[in-house]
C-alpha cells in the first residue's frame, strides 16, 4: 500500500466520508466519534464494524435507507484527475449488483459496520478512482446474527358471512307470507262483495236453532259463499249472531254477506208478501202443474215449463241424469215431485222451481242411490218407471208386483222386447201431441211401449215416494202378465201369455165374433 499521503486528498475523501457517516447517523442511535489519522479515516459505532467495498456499490441499486443522491455526483473526480467542485458527492449505500444480491444490506439486519476506503495505487497522482467498500461480516454471519422472520404468504380467503342464509331465509319467509296474505285478502274481499261470482239462484234452508257457524256451513254447502270463517266474522262484527230466522230462502252467489244476512234475519210477516199452498198429487204431469200453479196466481205456466226443463240450479240429482235428452218431450218430467208447496203469489218461476227441485233433493237419499246401482239402474230410469207404476197400480199396496212385472220383462227383453203399457199411449195422446210445437212421430213413437223396446224415452208423469220405492224394492216374482178390475181394485197376475187372457175374459166377460179374429171385450177393453 502507498504510503504517501496527499493532504488535499485526504481532506476532501475525509469530507466525503463526514457526509456519509451524517446521513447514517440520522437513522442511528447517538453516542458515535468519528476519529481521524494520517492513514485512514474510520467511523465508530456500538454494532459491530463491517467494512464497505466502495466498488459493489452500484447506482443502479437502492437499499431502503439509501440517501438521495445528485447525478452530477456519480463521478468525484473528472477526467482531468480534478475535483468536481460544483457538487457534492452523497454516496449511497446501495445493494451489490446482480452478482451480489445474497449479500443485499437492509436497515433491519445492519445496525453498524465499517467502510475502508482506499485509493487506487494504480491511479496517477493518487487521485481515487473507485472507493472499495468490503464487507466484515458475510451474508450467512449476518443472517445468523439477524434471522429472518419471513411469514408465509397465506392466500386471503374469502369470508362467507354467516349471517347470509339467515338473511336470505328471513326475506324469502316474509315474501312468502306476503303473498300468502295478499292472496287471502283479495279472496276473503271478492267472496264477501261477491266480485266475480255468478248469479246461481239457489233455495236454502235454515234450520230451527241454527248459530252463524251453521248457517256458514249450509252457505258453503250450497254454494253460496266459499269462505265461512269470513262469513263468521263479517257476522259477528255486524252483530248478526243468534239472530237467524229458520226457514227457506232464496239465495244468489252473486248476494255480498250484507244482503245475504239482512235476508236471513229479516222477518217478513204475512202482510208483506202473499202466500198460497199448492198441492200436487202422484202423476201429475209437468204441464198440469203448470197450469195449477197459474190458477192460484203464483206465476206464469209457460214460464215455468220453460225455467223447470232448463234446469241448471245446482242440485246433486241433476248431476246424475243424462247428458242427452235426445227425443224426450218434458226433459225433467217426473222430477217435480208431487207434494204441499207453499208459494208466494207472484213470484218468480226459478223461485218456484227451486223450492220444487229442493223437495227431490231431500226426497232421494243415498241409501236410494245404492239400491239403484244395485239394480243396475240409473236415477232417470227408476224415475220413468216408477212413472207408469204410478199410472197402472191402483193401490200403493199392489205396486211392488205391478213393478215385478215391468222389471221381469226389461230382464228378459229377447222374449219381451216391449211393456205394452196403456198409461204410455195415453201420455202420448193426452200430454205430447196438444202441447209439441212441431209433431215428431220419432217421438210419438219413444213414448208409446207397444212401439218402442224398454223403457220410454222419458217420464210420463211425476211419481210419488211409493211408486219409486216399489220399483227400487219390488216384489220376486215370476210374472210377465197383470191385469186389475177396475171395479174391485184387484189385480190378476199371470206366467203365461194363455193365462193372462183367461184373466181378462173373466174381468171383463169375452164376447167371441165367430167371424172374426180379433177378441173384444166390454167397457171398450181391446187386446189383440
Amino acid at each position: 500500500m502507498n504510503n504517501n499521503r496527499n493532504p488535499n486528498r485526504d481532506e476532501m475523501l475525509e469530507d466525503i466520508l463526514n457526509d456519509f457517516s451524517s446521513n447514517t447517523r440520522n437513522s442511528s442511535a447517538s453516542g458515535h466519534s468519528d476519529k481521524r489519522n494520517n492513514s485512514r479515516s474510520s467511523y465508530s459505532r456500538s454494532a459491530p464494524r463491517k467494512t464497505v467495498n466502495p466498488a459493489a456499490l452500484s447506482s443502479n441499486h437502492t437499499t431502503g435507507f439509501a440517501v438521495s443522491k445528485k447525478p452530477e455526483a456519480e463521478n468525484a473526480f473528472n477526467e482531468d484527475n480534478s475535483v468536481n467542485n460544483s457538487a457534492t458527492a452523497k454516496m449511497n449505500i446501495l445493494e451489490k449488483d446482480n452478482s451480489y444480491n445474497e449479500y443485499s444490506l437492509s436497515m433491519t439486519k445492519q445496525e453498524s459496520f465499517g467502510i475502508k476506503v482506499s485509493p487506487d495505487e494504480s491511479t496517477e497522482n493518487n487521485y481515487i478512482h473507485t472507493a472499495n467498500v468490503k464487507p466484515k461480516y458475510s451474508s450467512d454471519e449476518i443472517n445468523a446474527h439477524y434471522p429472518q422472520r419471513s411469514r408465509p404468504v397465506k392466500k386471503r380467503r374469502k369470508k362467507r358471512s354467516a349471517r347470509l342464509p339467515i338473511v336470505l331465509m328471513v326475506t324469502t319467509l316474509i315474501f312468502t307470507v306476503s303473498i300468502c296474505l295478499s292472496i287471502l285478502i283479495i279472496a276473503v274481499g271478492r267472496d264477501m262483495l261477491a266480485i266475480g261470482k255468478g248469479e246461481t239462484v239457489k233455495m236454502v234452508t235454515i234450520p230451527e236453532g241454527a248459530d252463524t257457524k251453521t248457517v256458514a256451513s249450509i252457505l258453503e254447502k250450497e254454494e253460496i259463499i266459499d269462505i265461512p270463517k269470513a262469513f263468521e266474522i263479517f257476522s259477528s262484527l255486524n252483530g248478526s249472531d243468534e239472530l237467524f230466522i229458520p226457514g227457506q230462502y232464496e239465495l244468489s252467489s252473486g248476494d255480498a254477506y250484507e244482503t245475504i244476512i239482512t235476508i236471513l234475519t229479516t222477518e217478513e210477516t204475512e202482510d208483506d208478501r202473499e202466500s198460497v199452498d199448492v198441492t200436487f198429487v202422484e202423476g201429475t204431469s209437468i204441464y198440469d202443474a203448470a197450469q195449477i200453479l197459474e190458477e192460484n196466481n203464483v206465476c206464469d205456466a209457460e214460464r215455468f215449463i220453460y225455467f223447470f226443463n232448463a234446469g241448471g240450479f245446482g242440485f246433486d240429482f241433476e248431476t246424475k241424469l243424462p247428458a242427452s235428452s235426445a227425443n224426450k218431450f218434458y226433459k225433467m218430467e217426473g222430477y217435480l215431485f208431487p207434494d204441499t208447496y207453499t208459494f208466494y203469489v207472484e213470484s218468480e218461476p226459478q223461485s218456484v222451481c227451486m223450492k220444487i227441485y229442493q223437495n227431490f233433493e231431500t226426497k232421494i237419499t243415498d241409501e236410494h242411490y245404492k239400491q239403484m246401482d244395485k239394480m243396475g239402474m240409473t236415477l232417470d230410469e227408476v224415475i220413468t218407471l216408477a212413472s207408469i207404476v204410478q199410472a197402472e197400480a191402483p193401490t200403493a199396496d199392489s205396486m211392488k208386483m205391478v213393478a215385478s212385472v215391468f222389471v221381469n220383462r226389461l230382464n228378459n227383453e229377447d222374449m219381451f222386447p216391449m211393456l205394452q203399457s196403456d198409461p204410455t199411449t195415453y201420455y202420448v195422446q193426452e200430454v205430447i201431441e196438444p202441447n209439441i210445437q212441431v209433431s215428431s212421430t220419432a217421438i210419438f213413437d219413444a213414448y208409446d211401449t207397444y212401439k218402442c223396446h224398454g223403457l220410454p224415452a222419458g217420464a210420463i208423469g211425476n211419481p210419488g215416494m211409493d211408486a219409486i220405492e216399489a220399483v227400487l224394492y219390488h216384489e220376486d216374482t215370476d210374472y210377465f202378465y197383470f191385469c186389475a178390475d177396475i171395479d174391485t181394485m184387484e189385480i190378476y197376475y199371470s206366467e203365461t201369455l194363455e193365462e193372462h187372457e183367461e184373466y181378462l175374459a173373466m174381468i171383463n166377460g169375452e164376447v167371441i165374433d165367430e167371424d172374426s179374429d180379433d177378441e173384444y171385450y166390454e167397457e171398450d177393453y181391446y187386446y189383440e
